[in-house]
């Protein structure tokens, strides 16, 4: 009975470290992520280089006014697009584009590679290039859903050849209580520069006017402060 037990334990234990193992493979980009934003932090720091992102757009109300800001100041910056929201909105996605800005994909349904099966994140990333076949290439630049990638998906933008991009700096404006403008224009300060994480997407109010103040702040520490304000595309990594 001993030895029964204890053969039955061995073998649960075994499964668990397979098991343990296995989920280490799965989700190794997310080591692959962190050695990347290193690398990029580290040029972005050099360089004194301020990038301003944008995710999830475009969107009817905040996008045309993000353009209308960053144009006044004559400032680019790079909007990771949606799919099925460039479709709707296609003429934004113009306009993005003939401002000098960088579109990038970001999937088509803003699935999260954690949450569904690998054939169903890799399908919604295909489905965004798909439809924004219009203003990018097969190997555009690409942002994860929520920052999040699989080993499947992985391979999916290995085999595309597009760089994937992520970011040094969370602006908070997705967080249940939003910061003060103020810390994030600090913590770039401190950094020496960065590549800000900031949504497009049409939400509250208060939110759409976070997100142009705190744009506005960061161009006006930028200025002050000689950082060179610059889309993705101009990284060199």
């Amino acid at each position: 009975m001993c030895q029964t037990n204890m053969s039955q334990s061995m073998t649960a234990a075994c499964a668990a470290a397979i098991g343990l193992a296995g989920s280490a493979v799965y989700f190794s980009p997310w080591f692959w992520r962190h050695y990347r934003m290193n690398q990029v932090r580290k040029e972005v720091v050099k360089n004194r280089i301020l990038a301003l992102t944008y995710d999830d757009g475009p969107s009817r109300v905040l996008t045309p006014q993000l353009l209308d800001l960053l144009k006044s100041r004559g400032a680019r910056a790079t909007f990771f697009v949606l799919g099925r929201h460039a479709q709707q909105r296609s003429h934004l996605v113009d306009r993005t584009l003939a401002e000098g800005h960088d579109v990038g994909c970001h999937s088509d349904q803003h699935l999260n590679a954690w949450k569904v099966l690998p054939s169903q994140s890799i399908a919604d990333i295909d489905a965004g290039y798909e439809r924004l076949s219009r203003w990018i290439q097969p190997d555009g630049m690409f942002r994860p859903p929520h920052g999040k990638m699989t080993l499947p998906t992985y391979w999916s933008l290995r085999r595309r050849r597009a760089p994937v991009w992520w970011w040094t700096i969370d602006s908070g404006d997705t967080r249940g209580v939003l910061p003060n403008p103020s810390q994030i224009t600090e913590r770039l300060r401190k950094e020496g520069g960065g590549i800000v994480l900031m949504h497009d997407l049409d939400r509250t109010q208060q939110r759409n006017d976070f997100v142009l103040q705190l744009t506005a702040t960061l161009l006006d520490l930028a200025e002050n402060e000689k950082f060179k304000v610059t889309p993705l595309r101009e990284i060199c990594h």
